[in-house]
């Protein structure tokens, strides 16, 4: 590969569905990303349209060394990974430079189980002792495993976006290994990149240690409980003299993970837990102390009861009670792979029966108005119920992601109204719940799941 020799990129950030890259990988839709590129769910035609996880480093940068800094990060991520053998790491297929748009790509296992952060806003801001102390226990032996390299590898990042689940395994994973580095145990002036508020005090002062990623859970873990995300007051947060200590937050969380939460904070890094290995122990017995004489994990939990008036479901991993329409458990995470869950579009304003669309559980469901010579054919035909046109022949659309609904407006003429009052900024999806009113020019749609 010769990145050299590419010309000049490609203009234009997002890969559009159905681009194939490397005449083997098809593009199916963003799922992630940021300034520097994207991240895209992709089909493997070489493996019976296996879905794969594609990141990209779309080159936009003010000067060479930038340049240069950025594609040396992004060839050490590909390097670091490929040398890494852990369940808890995601798989590294290829690893490849475009030269027709200029980019540089990393093809990975697809996880598709969604990140703690998500997870977290389901559950509407905490997330209940038992299911924390489990997820802290896998970041644990995963950390073990990164430190235990030679030179030691230090993450620098940890917090919940970057933790997520894999739906088959259940198993936390820890993605984006953009910030991490080899490390050796007495290296000095290390660049301080993390973000504030996880990142713990010696990292601004360029040292950080293994003894880091542990302050970084910690505060990932404090967030989980307590629904305060350490971002909102970075630098005073875990001084506990001065602001409230993780159960004034939430009293639901016991004396014991407090305990291990206010250790893993510590200023100092010798006041920590001396490794990950020790830490993931500590957390082990705490959950021993939970879950032990008391029946089942369900009533050392935390987690609000289903709501009211709904006939209730059991998890099949874990037995507790969770709502019908959960996809995935409240309390363990797992996908309830035996629920079947479908969603409509209800056209509101009409004495028509049939006035309602199917929404795919699967790809996009695009809305609009059919034009067979332009070969426009959306899954949700509004042309009989938008008698003035003012529908656009490519609206909107509607993907699921993980365990929900987004829609996304497509650039339409008359705009995408969400519940009357926020209109859609194109490209800019907008999750969806049940009951939700969707305003596509003068034609209104209600959005159900049952």
């Amino acid at each position: 590969m010769n990145p050299g020799a590419s010309g000049s990129p490609v203009s234009g950030i997002q890969l559009a569905a159905g681009t194939l890259l490397a005449d083997r990988y098809r593009i199916v839709r963003r799922i992630g990303g940021g300034g520097m590129g994207s991240v895209y769910l992709a089909e493997d035609q070489n493996l019976a349209n296996r879905p794969v996880a594609v990141k990209e480093m779309v080159e936009m940068f003010a000067d060479e060394s930038s340049r240069q800094k950025a594609i040396e990060d992004f060839k050490r991520e590909a390097e670091l990974l490929a040398r890494l053998d852990h369940p808890s790491i995601p798989t590294i297929y290829q690893y490849f430079f475009d030269a027709s748009r200029g980019r540089y790509y990393l093809v990975m296992k697809y996880i598709d189980g969604g990140d703690l952060a998500a997870r977290q806003r389901v559950l509407g801001g905490k997330v209940d002792e038992v299911t924390v102390t489990r997820w802290a226990i896998d970041a644990c032996d995963v950390l073990d495993y990164i430190h235990s390299q030679k030179p030691p590898i230090i993450y620098r990042d940890l917090k919940p976006a970057n933790l997520m689940i894999d739906g088959r395994t259940n198993r936390v994973m820890l993605v984006d290994f953009g910030i991490a580095r080899f490390v050796a145990p007495t290296q000095k002036g290390v660049t301080a990149i993390g973000t504030m508020g996880y990142a713990p005090p010696e990292l601004f002062a360029g040292s950080v240690e293994a003894r880091s990623d542990i302050y970084s859970l910690g505060a990932t873990i404090f967030h989980l409980l307590t629904g305060q995300d350490p971002q909102d007051n970075p630098l005073l947060i875990f001084d506990f003299s001065k602001n409230p200590r993780p159960r004034q937050i939430n009293p639901a969380i016991t004396s014991g993970m407090e305990e291990l939460i206010c250790r893993a904070v510590e200023h100092n890094p010798r006041n920590r837990f001396v490794t990950a290995h020790s830490f993931g122990e500590a957390l082990q017995a705490h959950l021993r102390r939970l879950t032990e004489g008391v029946g089942s994990p369900r009533q050392a939990a935390a987690t609000p009861a289903p709501h009211a008036g709904q006939p209730l479901s059991q998890c099949h991993n874990c037995g507790h009670d969770i709502s019908p329409e959960d996809i995935f458990c409240a309390f363990c995470g797992t996908r309830q792979a035996a629920k079947k869950v479908t969603a409509k579009l209800i056209v509101l304003g009409t004495n028509e029966m049939g006035a309602q669309f199917q929404v795919r559980i699967d790809g996009e469901t695009r809305i609009g108005r059919i034009d067979p010579n332009r070969g426009i054919r959306p899954e949700v035909d509004l042309s009989r119920y938008d008698p003035a046109a003012r529908v656009s022949r490519q609206h909107a659309r509607i993907v699921m992601q993980g365990a929900h609904y987004f829609i996304e407006d497509l650039g339409s003429a008359n705009g995408t109204y969400l519940n009357g009052s926020t209109r859609l900024a194109q490209g800019k999806p907008q999750m969806l719940s049940s009951g939700d009113e969707l305003k596509l020019g003068e034609t209104t749609l209600k959005f159900v799941v049952s």
